[in-house]
């Protein structure tokens, strides 16, 4: 690098040759010292400076690396990667605005540079500036959409963000129906269903019309299989919004699973497809209720039909299997089973392959 910047006396360029060896033979205060000497020689050597502070930051030394890179950058302000040494040495100290001023100010000339965008995450990270530092993974994430560090850092700024918020919400107002949705949501992803219903209860008690609260509680009914409680919830939303196509399946399957008139069901289920023609999952509930009927003939093209839409469903495989055995087509019932079989196992390898990036990523 020296010979690159500026022509350099043979002294000097002895000394830089003995420099990297001893810097490949990892005798790093040797390479110091020679640096050290380069400097005195040729003080307006500014490739000597961003050597000699990237080894500072190499051995740990960083309040040795700093005066050398501020030093060299003023001889020689385009050399953005010792302006980026220095914003990482900055961060190592614990001089967060320095660090980010240094890094910010290096990735307008060098904006592909990683170690530069990682390292201003972590900057923006310790100053609570999750916004900002959602933002610069952004950007790595789009640049490299494999970058598992990155996106591990989103998602768990993502967490705080979202924390922070529901906080926020709480504190505005604590018996507030989106406070009782917001502390149902958070049992619900703790598998406290019985506490999610007590708190979308609440909210109902506050605002009895609320669509969003209603559809929860329903929602967690019918998750839970209290087949009873979902079917009048689901009635109480369609009171309301006689066209929401979910509710009219999900009263549907409810209704079957209760065992309730096979002719309510499917009422309910051609509502659905009335409005969301495109809804596969009413179209295997009209499936499931006709091959109760036996009526598997009916029952097919609904299944083909949702199959074109989810073809990677497995259920859908299993129903197919049932409805081609009850029309005699054991070749295609035992081709629907194999497929059926083969992305079960794409399920189980999929969440192995997730499980195992997370451990990762936390190692």
């Amino acid at each position: 690098m020296l010979a690159a910047q500026q022509t350099v006396s043979p002294e000097v360029q002895s000394l830089y040759q003995n420099a990297r060896t001893a810097q490949a033979a990892n005798d790093n205060d040797t390479a110091v010292a020679d640096y050290l000497k380069i400097i005195r020689l040729d003080p307006k050597l500014g490739a000597a400076y961003n050597n000699l502070g990237r080894l500072y930051y190499n051995m740990g030394r960083f309040s040795d690396a700093v005066p050398v890179l501020v030093r060299g950058l003023r001889i020689d302000p385009s050399m953005h990667p010792a302006e980026i040494i220095l914003g990482a040495s900055y961060y190592q100290m614990g001089s967060f605005d320095k660090a980010r001023g240094s890094l910010e100010a290096a990735l307008k000339s060098l904006p592909d540079d990683r170690f530069a965008r990682i390292t201003l995450v972590h900057a923006l990270m310790e100053q609570n500036n999750l916004d900002e530092a959602v933002q610069q993974l952004r950007h790595l994430t789009s640049s490299d959409p494999k970058d598992q560090e990155a996106w591990y850092l989103l998602g768990k700024l993502q967490l705080q963000l979202s924390q922070q918020a529901f906080e926020r919400v709480h504190a505005i107002d604590p018996n507030s129906p989106l406070s009782h949705e917001l502390s149902g949501e958070i049992m619900e992803s703790m598998k406290n269903t019985p506490g999610a219903i007590a708190e979308y209860k609440k909210a109902l008690e506050v605002a009895p019309n609320d669509g969003g609260a209603m559809e929860h509680l329903a929602n967690a009914y019918w998750n839970s299989g209290e087949w009873a409680e979902a079917r009048d919830s689901f009635e109480a939303i369609l009171q309301h919004d006689a066209s929401n196509c979910l509710a009219h399946w999900k009263l549907a399957n409810s209704l079957d699973e209760l065992n309730a008139s096979p002719d309510d069901a499917l009422k309910q289920v051609d509502a659905a497809l009335a409005t969301c023609p495109a809804l596969a999952q009413a179209r295997v509930e009209k499936a499931r209720i006709l091959l109760r009927l036996g009526k598997a003939a009916d029952a097919l093209p609904q299944l083909l039909s949702a199959e074109k839409t989810a073809p990677d469903e497995p259920s859908i495989q299993v129903l197919l299997a049932r409805t081609y055995k009850a029309l005699g087509d054991s070749a295609h019932a035992a081709e629907a089973d194999a497929k059926f079989k083969q992305l079960l196992q794409a399920e189980h390898a999929k969440e192995e392959n997730h499980a195992a990036d997370v451990i990762r990523a936390n190692q």
